[in-house]
This record gives structure tokens, C-alpha cells and sequence, in this order.
């Protein structure tokens, strides 16, 4: 397996490179450490070349001089041979005692191989452990700065607003202008992004609770790429607050974490029954609709070994989201990501073979070190939830296509549960060191009065595949890295926590179940529990 960084190229981009760690907000000393070690092996692997060239020809001497002195060569035949290394025996006496002198000469010269094969070897392995934990470059588009950078670059949905400042600060800040549903509708202006007019008056008096809840999808009623070419976010503003999903959970007995954090501890959970359908239902339905575009369905292997790991994340990850099996090299699988890129480990694919496209489903595990304290209450961040995963390994020159499909695909999967989102093109120090460039599908929450991320969606390029040596081979033989991207399709109970806030039925108290769903449950409302959807 041969370096996780193309070396030549580093060495031909220094300057690249520190500037990556320096919009990555990491140490570009790192770099100028790397090159030192890397001229230090190329040093010593000169003289290691020197040496075992100069053996081999004393090697190929010795056994001249066991000939010469059996009688099987004469002396000019010896002299030309010890001639080629640079040996002057034309006076010299050659005798038993010579040949035991370069017999020692050999020796010596075994020795300092040795020795400088050690230094190589501990300079390398050095140079290696730097380079395992080297950054990804950076994508031109990607904004340079911490998360506060994270720049919006679509909307869709009309998301409904209680705190209007709130709004304002992930909408305005960007450069987007907001209008109120109601002037969108009065407003000749704004005719030109209606597509029916009739429905969406229907859907504003949904929305202000004056008329049972229903589902009336948003791109019936508005045109979002006009909206989003002239920069426009619509919203509906509500004149009372908005339930959160925890509150919604407790009042529809849909799921239990504080039983869950008796017997597991923080951030588990019970689903009950609806909420428990729904679960498998959206799972089930998110498969359906990747499995038509083409993709190879998987359930993958829950656990991984170490090594297998290592060629797949950081190892920061280890210590922030992987749970280790005691006393088994095995971690629990932190997304459907990390085994689907285990599939083709330390293997060659043959170019007609590729995109290969794969969507993975799996519960995922994580101890969300990082997150102490946030989002304690619900089902939003969690130590094991379940995930539809999106992977493509593809031709280099084709990984930024693919990138924007895995994106649209989530976009879709969102709109047909006619959930409000943002996506989000990530800054440099907010992403993690594997990625070149990496897009966010936040969902709204209308309880939280923010968006949120549902869906994360990542162009790796050679990063895991030089770790993992998933190679192709061209058909002209010769051999190079794949690209790998991953992207979420639902993560699922963050998704259903999405659903209840957006879906609630403040004028009937129940919620709208999508109707993408709905086959699977045999219902269009979750009602209150005491109608028959309780937990035991």
C-alpha cells in the first residue's frame, strides 16, 4: 500500500498544501515537517542504493576471486572484473588472506545496509504517520472560516416562523430577502413565482390554522428555482409558539428516552408503535426510491476492525464518535459510509465497472463526545438512530457530478415530505479533514425556529481511497485511486422529529403523516394516544 498523500504532487505543491491547513485553521508547519522527512528518506534511500550497489559488486568480486584462485579464471579475467569496482590487483597479491579481507569488506558493508535501513525505515514510518493524518485539499468553492461561514446557497418549502429575528439571522445575514406568505399572494410582484394561486390561498389558511391540515405539496404552488435565482426565501409567519419534537413525542406517547436513559443511559430511546411503523416506513420508502435510480441496495456489516477503519476516517474520530467492542479489534459502525467503502478494501475495479452506486441502510452508533449537554431532549442527537446511506465510487474526473447527484437525490427525498430546507455549502474549518468539499440539507424546525442538519453530503476524491487502495485499472492498464462520495438520504429519527414539528395540526391537535408514508401505516393522522396509538 503506498502513501495516504500523493507524494510527488506534494512535493510540487507545497505551497497548496499550507495554504489548505492554513484555511483549515490547522498547523502548516506540518507540511514544511513532512517535506524534511521526505528529503531525508530520498537521502537515505540514495545511499542505500550506493550501497547495495557497491555489495552486489563486491559480491560478484568475491566469487570472481574463489574462481581465480580454484583455477577456473585467469588473473586478466579477474583484473577486469575487479577493474569494474574499481579493485587494483595488478600488483597485488591474491590469496586466501585477500579473499578474507573482502569477506570482511562485505560484512562491513552488510552492517552499514543495516543500519541505514533501520534510519530508512524509522524516517519513513515517520514520514507516513504524518501523512496518515494530512487534510484532503480544498475545493475553490468552499468558504474559508469557522462555521459561522457556512453559506446557504438554495431554499425550499415555506417554512412556518414564530421568531422573526431568528429567521432573519440564517436567511438575511446571507444576502437572501425574505417575504411573508401573505404578500407573495397580494403582491403583483411576486406573480411571476406563483404556479396556482387557488391552492396556495388553501395553504396559507392551512397555515394559519383556520382549516384542517392537509398535505399540499410546495412545488404545486411555487416556483423555487425562479425564487432561488432571485435570491427569495418565502415564509409564513405565526402569531403563537411552535411545539418542539420532544413535547410532541411526550403528548402523542410516540417514544420514551427517560425510561431509555434509566436502562441504557442518555440519548437512547423507545419508539412506540406509529411512530416505531414510521420509522421502517420511511426507511423503507427511501430504499424504494434509490433502488429505482438505479443503486444497489446493501445492509452492511455493523462492526469493523481497526485497520479497515483507519483507511476510512481520522483517527480524532475514534476518540469522538466510535464505540470499541471490549476486548474484539471491532468498533461499532458509525454510518453505513464506513463498511460500503470497506467493500472494494485493498482491491481493483475495472473501469467499465464504474460509478459504482450503492445505498446502504444500518442503525449507526456514536457517543457524540463532542455534543456534551446539546441536544439532550428527543430524538435529535442520539447514540444509536437509523441511517439510509448514498456512496458512489467513480472516475476521478466524474467525482463532481456525482456530488451534486447524491445532493439531489436527499433534495428530492426532502420534498417529497414536503419538508422546508437550506443547503448549505460547508467553510474549511467546519468540515471534517477527509472532505474537498461538503454541502448540509438542513431541515426546518419550526419548534426550534431553526434549521437543522437532516442530511450531509461529502466529495472525498482519493482521500479513502489511498488509505484503503481502491484502485481501478484504465484500459490502457495502467492503474489509479477511485473517488468516493457519501452522502445521507434520511437519517431517520431525525427526520421523523422534522416531520412532527412541520406536521402538526394545530386547529385538530394531531399530525399529518406524508402521504409517501402513509401505505405503510394505513392512516393519514397520528392521533392523540388515548386513541390507540399509546406505548405500553
Amino acid at each position: 500500500m503506498g502513501f495516504p498523500v500523493d507524494i510527488d504532487f506534494l512535493r510540487n505543491n507545497i505551497e497548496l498544501y499550507k495554504e489548505t491547513f492554513r484555511k483549515r485553521g490547522l498547523d502548516e508547519n506540518i507540511v514544511d515537517r513532512a517535506i524534511e522527512l521526505d528529503n531525508k528518506r530520498r537521502e537515505l534511500q540514495r545511499e542505500l542504493d550506493k550501497l547495495r550497489y557497491k555489495k552486489n559488486l563486491l559480491s560478484k568480486f568475491y566469487g570472481s576471486v574463489i574462481q581465480y584462485l580454484n583455477g577456473k579464471i585467469d588473473r586478466n579475467t579477474l583484473i577486469k572484473v575487479a577493474i569494474e569496482i574499481g579493485y587494483d590487483i595488478h600488483e597485488g597479491n591474491v590469496s586466501e588472506e585477500f579473499l578474507n579481507k573482502l569477506k570482511e569488506d562485505i560484512k562491513d558493508l552488510d552492517e552499514e545496509i543495516k543500519k541505514r535501513e533501520e534510519e530508512f525505515n524509522n524516517v519513513e514510518n515517520n514520514l507516513i504517520d504524518l501523512l496518515w493524518n494530512f487534510p484532503n485539499l480544498l475545493s475553490n468553492e468552499v468558504p474559508v472560516g469557522d462555521e459561522s461561514k457556512n453559506t446557504p446557497i438554495k431554499f425550499w418549502g415555506i417554512p412556518k416562523v414564530y421568531d422573526i429575528n431568528l429567521f432573519k439571522e440564517q436567511t438575511e445575514r446571507f444576502g437572501w430577502k425574505i417575504v411573508e406568505l401573505n404578500e407573495i399572494l397580494n403582491n403583483k410582484e411576486y406573480e411571476k413565482y406563483i404556479k396556482n394561486k387557488e391552492l396556495l390561498e388553501e395553504l396559507n389558511k392551512m397555515l394559519n390554522d383556520e382549516e384542517d391540515f392537509k398535505e399540499i405539496n410546495f412545488n404545486d404552488v411555487l416556483d423555487f428555482e425562479k425564487l432561488n435565482n432571485d435570491k427569495i426565501v418565502v415564509y409564513k409567519k405565526v402569531n403563537h409558539e411552535l411545539k418542539h419534537q420532544y413535547d410532541i413525542l411526550k403528548e402523542f406517547n410516540l417514544a420514551d428516552t427517560d425510561v431509555a436513559g434509566e436502562v441504557s443511559g442518555s440519548r437512547f430511546y423507545f419508539e412506540f408503535n406509529i411512530l416505531s411503523l414510521l420509522d421502517l416506513s420511511l426507511s423503507m420508502e427511501g430504499i424504494k426510491y434509490m433502488i429505482n435510480k438505479g443503486y444497489i441496495f446493501t445492509i452492511p456489516p455493523y462492526m469493523l476492525k481497526k485497520d479497515i477503519l483507519n483507511g476510512i476516517i481520522t483517527l480524532d474520530d475514534f476518540a469522538d464518535m466510535m464505540y470499541k467492542i471490549d476486548g474484539e479489534d471491532l468498533y461499532l459502525i458509525g454510518t453505513a459510509e464506513h463498511p460500503i467503502t470497506a467493500l472494494y478494501y485493498n482491491r481493483i475495479i475495472e473501469e467499465n465497472q464504474l460509478p459504482i452506486k450503492i445505498v446502504g441502510w444500518s442503525p449507526c452508533f456514536r457517543k457524540e463526545a463532542g455534543a456534551h449537554g446539546k441536544d439532550t431532549k428527543g430524538l435529535f442527537r442520539l447514540h444509536q438512530f437509523h441511517k439510509i446511506e448514498q456512496y458512489i465510487f467513480c472516475k476521478p474526473e466524474d467525482s463532481e457530478k456525482y456530488h451534486k447527484e447524491l445532493i439531489r437525490n436527499a433534495e428530492e427525498f426532502l420534498e417529497k415530505l414536503n419538508i422546508p430546507y437550506r443547503t448549505v455549502i460547508i467553510a474549511s474549518m467546519d468540515m471534517g479533514k477527509r472532505n474537498y468539499k461538503q454541502y448540509d440539507i438542513e431541515g426546518w424546525f419550526p419548534g426550534q425556529n431553526k434549521y437543522r442538519e437532516l442530511v450531509s453530503g461529502s466529495n472525498v476524491t482519493d482521500w479513502q481511497s489511498r488509505r484503503s487502495n481502491i484502485r481501478y485499472r484504465r484500459k490502457d492498464n495502467s492503474l489509479d485511486y477511485v473517488h468516493t462520495l457519501n452522502c445521507t438520504l434520511s437519517a431517520i429519527q431525525r427526520t421523523l422529529t422534522c416531520i412532527l414539528e412541520n406536521n402538526y395540526d394545530y386547529k385538530n391537535n394531531r399530525i399529518l403523516i406524508p402521504s409517501i408514508l402513509r401505505q405503510y401505516v394505513g392512516k393519514d393522522f397520528i392521533t392523540n394516544s388515548r386513541g390507540g396509538d399509546s406505548n405500553p
